[in-house]
């Protein structure tokens, strides 16, 4: 079975707070890709500053979802020591969702501290009940965020085609942009790993573990993030590779069994030849006979 996949052609970057209300024009182009049909579909039908002829998917904003903010530094020349994250939300309308993004944005930093925490200390604890102290006081710890910059923010409108029953629904998406200096991010960081530290009953090899995770957290993860970014594309690019040589193995392949197959059929055109030659010459011989007789 096959499916479609409706990927719009453009997208869009946000050039101020005020940027963002959505314009209508009459049709969004669309590139169709066969996929399963099993798999909704989802069309973005509408983005900031679209208008303009931007993109529906920026790649800075690809690349913030990837953890690595430095596309969008440069795009938008923000000083590189800050520390660049983005908040996401959904609503039934393009406000509500802006609303909801801005709001959420200390538990994103939340969740993302807390994935630190589990996944760098979790790993060396053997006492189930340890782990689950930490599984919960990382989990339920807030992020106060203090000195937060808005920079700015972007939206989609998706439409999303049920795979079965062909329902459509619409909704938004909006993506806010915050940075910080270092200094906040690291006083964040801090008081974070200190909540934790005191909000469950922690044996003190477990307090070192995590108190250990401040030099690593205070870094401006989007390096770190960049670097896991920078490892992804290498092995997607190998992937390519690996599936270039594939393909090309496969054409070989075909290229051979279709020269086998023409050489085949050559020979079977030569023995029908030889085979009519040689019927030709015995009904020759049978009138030449039946002559003589």
């Amino acid at each position: 079975m096959k499916k479609v996949i409706f990927v719009c052609a453009a997208a869009a970057l946000v050039l101020g707070m005020s940027g963002c209300g959505s314009t209508k024009v009459a049709q969004a182009p669309s590139l169709n890709v066969n996929v399963d049909d099993d798999v909704d579909k989802v069309v973005v039908i509408d983005w900031t500053d679209r208008t303009l002829g931007e993109v529906s998917a920026p790649q800075w904003l690809k690349n913030m979802r990837r953890g690595n903010s430095d596309t969008f530094k440069q795009a938008w020349g923000t000083d590189a020591n800050r520390v660049v994250k983005v908040s996401m939300a959904t609503g039934k309308t393009e406000a509500t969702a802006q609303a909801l993004s801005r709001a959420g944005f200390a538990y994103t930093q939340a969740a993302e501290l807390s994935q630190k925490v589990i996944g760098r200390v979790g790993q060396g604890l053997n006492d189930v009940g340890q782990l689950e102290a930490v599984y919960v006081a990382a989990s339920e710890t807030k992020a106060d965020m203090t000195g937060l910059r808005e920079e700015t923010g972007f939206f989609q409108k998706v439409r999303t085609t049920k795979a079965g029953t062909k329902e459509q629904s619409e909704q938004y998406i909006y993506y806010t942009v915050f940075s910080m200096d270092k200094g906040t991010w690291d006083n964040l960081c801090k008081k974070y790993l200190m909540d934790v530290m005191g909000g469950a009953d922690l044996t003190t090899e477990t307090q070192k573990k995590v108190g250990a995770l401040f030099s690593e957290m205070k870094e401006d993860a989007d390096k770190k993030d960049a670097a896991k970014q920078a490892e992804e594309e290498a092995l997607y690019k190998a992937q390519m590779a690996r599936l270039e040589a594939e393909r090309a193995k496969a054409n070989a392949d075909a290229a051979a069994s279709n020269a086998e197959t023409a050489k085949t059929a050559l020979k079977a055109k030569e023995m029908d030849a030889q085979e009519a030659q040689t019927k030709a010459a015995t009904e020759e011989a049978a009138d030449l006979a039946s002559y003589l007789m």
